[in-house]
């Protein structure tokens, strides 16, 4: 049940956030809306990690556990860059509507290819028809 309570507050917050993106966007720079928002979201973490009197980076970290955040530092960079340019240059009803179809076509395809998770048919029938719906949106809202 508090799965479905999370994704539907993400799924209310995301359009939200992508709008007020594009208010912003208006005014300033890709790059400087991100450095912005990202102080404000350090500020905001650091300042809950130290009322609570937690580790503000854990002692005990591998190496393995490094690259990975050196991976998802570059690729959030990348996701946030581009993810502005799109909200900037095109409507932000298109791109957040085929966002996550497209997002769930990849994410099989990868977890199949490098994670060698399985997928049955149910899945394939799925993704199909979440093409198919992005097709139609596309068409309707160009």
């Amino acid at each position: 049940m508090i799965f479905y309570i999370i994704i539907s507050i993400l799924a209310i917050i995301s359009p939200v956030n992508a709008y007020n993106r594009e208010k912003v966007l208006k005014n300033i720079g890709i790059e400087n809306e991100i450095v912005i928002v990202s102080i404000g979201i350090q500020v905001i973490f650091l300042t809950w990690l130290l009322i609570r009197r937690r580790e503000i980076i854990p002692k005990k970290m591998s190496i393995e556990t490094c690259k990975y955040l050196i991976i998802n530092i570059i690729f959030g960079s990348i996701v946030l860059y581009l993810g502005g340019y799109m909200i900037k240059w095109f409507d932000v009803l298109r791109y957040k509507s085929l966002q996550k179809p497209i997002y769930l076509f990849f994410l099989v395809i990868i977890a199949c290819i490098i994670y060698k998770k399985r997928c049955n048919y149910q899945v394939v029938l799925g993704i199909g028809l979440l093409i198919c719906g992005c097709v139609l949106v596309d068409r309707n809202l160009k």
